[in-house]
């Protein structure tokens, strides 16, 4: 083996070096994702640079030959190489198996069992020869159909791997796309330059740098997978499972900077991927402060997070998760936003529940003390009264007769009063199941109970289903109170009730034909307006408002407005 100094010899033995260090450094850390396929094609890589550099040291046949030879290793196995790493890359490991690669490899196979039985049909090279012409020796031959067929082979898989990383490019988030360009960056550098090569381009005559592209190749993708952890996060497995979880998803970067974020997160912050990949976290979260300074460790982060987005609100519920790399040292920081608004509304409705059951139970509890008590009371007054009053009578004392009567009056007055209060505290839930119907029920009532006549029109009885309880016991009692000073203070013989909704509200007009009353002179006695303002504080509980419309002799118009939701 004859070989002689050249000084083109050292870009070659650099460019092996670097591939076979990069060889050994993913061989022996092959448990990472994407090393393994990796280190065996910088390991072909290696031995193709320094295979050329002998190539060119070669002054004879035997020696040119030899190594032009030993390179044909690498002509057909690395893009075979190279298309298993996208597989495991767009996580198509499914593709990845025995058979396949068996398949891939039997062209290459051929090849090399060809060069190394002296290609007697003169398939792969014709017409071999040293040429002497240039600055040192080189192989002269003519390329054969054979090895026009393994080129073909070698493009066509380097061709496929740029297109699937080209289509994964194109449906990937702006945030994965980098992770894409290294592996396009590598291997399109190693494809121009070959392309260069078989066009007639050299830097130098009769110099093919592709080995030594392969090793820059070797370098960006090397970053990549181990500083970049390039195969750890699969864009594709993201894209199917992260990107369209039900909870929004944030990661922070050491440096606070948006480091990722799901589709369901930019929906809930009104952002887009152009507008959010790599901005600083307190830009992005610059309506809420507190997630700025948030330390998961001392669980400084806010349990729940409200958004209103035009008329609608937003629960949320926020975990934060510390992110922490091999060395112990801080990676990042990890959010994920629950969506709660129908949790917390529905334990807002089952709370209104329970505090109406709460105040029921107290109602009935109330209802009982006085019937067991006051009514007991009164009725005793009463049945004593009489008694004296007929015992006084059969004994011809006449004197006290009028004023017994007065007080037998006024106690089975109060009597009856009562009893009123207690059925209307042990029904007025009725409004929880119909409000019309309860409200028809008590205007029933009170016709009998006062003789008076009462019209009762409700324009739209669609509204009652969407009237809330807290609204309608409220009103159910303004309208009661107004029936009530409508027979005792004004004397009415007719009363109408209009009720109807619209705009999102409910209105009802309550009119009679009562001798009316001066606003002015009642604001002036106020406790015979007690009711009046017991009215009026009703109607500012529900966020409605109250006008009284009156002047004596001309009745009395009350015109309650209220929200159906409250």
């Amino acid at each position: 083996m004859h070989i002689q100094y050249v000084p083109y010899v050292w870009l070659f033995a650099a460019a092996a070096a670097v591939t076979l260090a990069l060889a050994v450094y993913a061989l022996l850390h092959r448990d990472v994702r994407g090393a393994l396929p990796f280190g065996l094609c910088m390991l072909f890589s290696s031995l193709w640079a320094a295979s050329y550099g002998m190539e060119r040291s070669g002054t004879d046949l035997p020696t040119i030959l030899f190594w032009s030879n030993m390179q044909f290793l690498a002509y057909g196995i690395c893009p075979v190489l190279w298309l298993i790493m996208v597989f495991l890359f767009i996580e198509r490991d499914r593709w990845v198996t025995a058979r396949n690669i068996s398949l891939l490899l039997i062209i290459p196979a051929i090849m090399l069992i060809m060069v190394w039985s002296g290609d007697p049909y003169s398939l792969l090279r014709q017409n071999i020869y040293v040429d002497t012409s240039g600055d040192f020796p080189v192989l002269g031959r003519i390329f054969g159909p054979a090895f026009w067929i393994l080129l073909v082979y070698a493009d066509t898989l380097n061709i496929l791997s740029m297109v699937l990383m080209g289509w994964t490019l194109r449906r990937k988030s702006i945030l994965y796309r980098r992770q894409v360009l290294v592996l396009f960056t590598g291997l399109g550098l190693v494809m121009l330059q070959n392309a260069a090569y078989l066009c007639g381009i050299y830097p130098a005559p009769y110099i093919n740098l592709t080995s030594v592209v392969i090793g820059i190749s070797g370098l960006i993708i090397a970053w990549g997978i181990f500083s970049f952890r390039l195969f750890d996060i699969v864009p594709v497995a993201r894209e199917n499972i992260i990107e369209h979880m039900a909870d929004g998803l944030i990661v922070l970067d050491a440096d606070n900077r948006i480091a990722d974020i799901n589709l369901t997160a930019k929906t809930i912050f009104g952002k887009t991927s152009g507008d959010s990949a790599g901005q600083d976290a307190g830009t992005f979260f610059s309506k809420w402060p507190e997630f700025i300074q948030a330390d998961c460790e001392k669980g400084k982060l806010p349990g729940e997070m409200v958004i209103e987005t035009g008329t609608c609100t937003k629960i949320f519920e926020v975990s934060c998760t510390t992110l922490y790399g091999r060395s112990g040292k801080r990676t990042g920081t990890f959010f994920s936003f629950h969506d709660v608004t129908e949790q917390r509304e529905a334990q807002a409705r089952l709370l209104e529940k329970e505090r109406a059951l709460a105040a029921s139970q107290e109602r009935e509890r109330m209802a009982k003390d006085l019937h067991d008590d006051m009514g007991q009371v009164f009725g005793f007054i009463n049945v004593q009264a009489q008694a004296i009053r007929r015992e006084l009578s059969g004994n011809g004392i006449n004197v006290a007769s009028t004023k017994l009567d007065r007080l037998i009056e006024v106690t089975q007055s109060a009597h009856g009063k009562m009893r009123e209060y207690i059925h209307n505290i042990k029904n007025i839930d009725s409004v929880e199941m119909d409000f019309f119907a309860a409200l028809k029920q008590e205007v029933e009532q009170f016709k009998k109970q006062a003789g008076i006549n009462i019209r009762l029109d409700v324009h739209d009885d669609s509204c009652a289903q969407k009237l809330k309880t807290a609204t309608g016991k409220p009103i159910l009692s303004i309208i009661k109170e107004a029936l009530n000073n409508a027979q005792k203070h004004a004397g009415a013989k007719d009363i109408s009730i209009a009720i109807r909704s619209a705009g999102g509200e409910i209105l009802a007009v309550i009119a009679d034909d009562g001798s009316g009353f001066d606003p002015d002179q009642l604001e002036k006695r106020p406790l015979q307006g007690l009711g009046l303002n017991i009215m009026k504080e009703r109607a500012v509980e529900i966020g409605g408002r109250l006008e009284i419309d009156t002047a004596p002799g001309k009745g009395t118009r009350i015109i309650l407005s209220a929200p159906l939701h409250v």
